[in-house]
């Protein structure tokens, strides 16, 4: 390795999580490297045409019913918000929605359908602030893919994702071999499956045979137009797929 590289290691190293001489070049490494990693800048061109060909199109909303939030929905959706947890770049906490006044409501459902049927957000709103998380403690401190960004986002965006994951879940049904990032399933109904399996051929003389996949990063390297492209297949309302 060269002496250059070394350096350079040393002062990512003792400067992570802290404010020293060298912050502003840490944060400009962060920046650099989580925008290279949470983006889809590469889905194909095609794709991204057809995704907008059919957002564009006003045929398209002809006929779906327009999603509204109401007074009540929302009071149902801010029960759902996990409190005392951090808040975001706005410095606003769940408790500070949950326990306000009432008409608060009134206005963040207003806010959230102007939202929806014009298909834009506030850009404040949109503001994030990421925070590096180290995924191996025992690994390499100083290499930047060894740890995980963790988005603090607003409250009040957080609170439109629930609500307008409430429309859509009824469209994204998966098949009964999907255990993990699914409600009411675990890991465990997947091992106790693999076993059943494995149990059956061996106790009727046969070998048994196993692939296993672990794609690294698969959720950073998600192409953004083809999850669009799976939601309007999915006949998620356009409104929907165009916010």
């Amino acid at each position: 390795m060269a002496k250059g590289q070394q350096q350079k290691q040393i002062l990512i190293t003792t400067n992570i999580g802290g404010r020293g001489k060298w912050w502003f070049r840490d944060c400009q490494m962060w920046k650099h490297y989580f925008k290279g990693i949470l983006n889809s800048e590469n889905s194909a061109n095609g794709s991204a045409e057809s995704v907008e060909h059919c957002i564009d199109c006003k045929e398209n909303y002809l006929g779906l019913e327009m999603p509204l939030c109401s007074f009540f929905s929302l009071a149902s959706l801010l029960q759902k918000l996990p409190l005392n947890k951090a808040p975001g770049p706005d410095c606003i906490s769940a408790e500070h929605l949950l326990y306000a006044d009432e008409s608060l409501r009134l206005f963040l459902s207003e806010l959230f359908n102007i939202c929806i049927v014009h298909g834009d957000i506030p850009n404040s709103c949109l503001n994030t602030t990421i925070v590096p998380i180290c995924k191996n403690k025992n690994g390499n401190m100083s290499d930047t893919s060894n740890y995980r960004p963790v988005a603090e986002a607003t409250v009040v965006s957080k609170l439109l994702e629930h609500f307008i994951l409430c429309n859509i879940s009824p469209f994204l049904g998966t098949t009964d071999n999907q255990f993990g990032f699914k409600a009411g399933h675990s890991t465990d109904q997947c091992t106790f499956l693999l076993n059943q399996t494995a149990s059956y051929f061996v106790t009727h003389g046969s070998s048994v045979h196993a692939v296993f996949l672990d794609a690294s990063k698969a959720f950073d390297r998600v192409l953004h137009m083809k999850l669009f492209e799976k939601l309007i297949q999915r006949k998620v309302p356009m409104c929907l797929c165009a916010y």
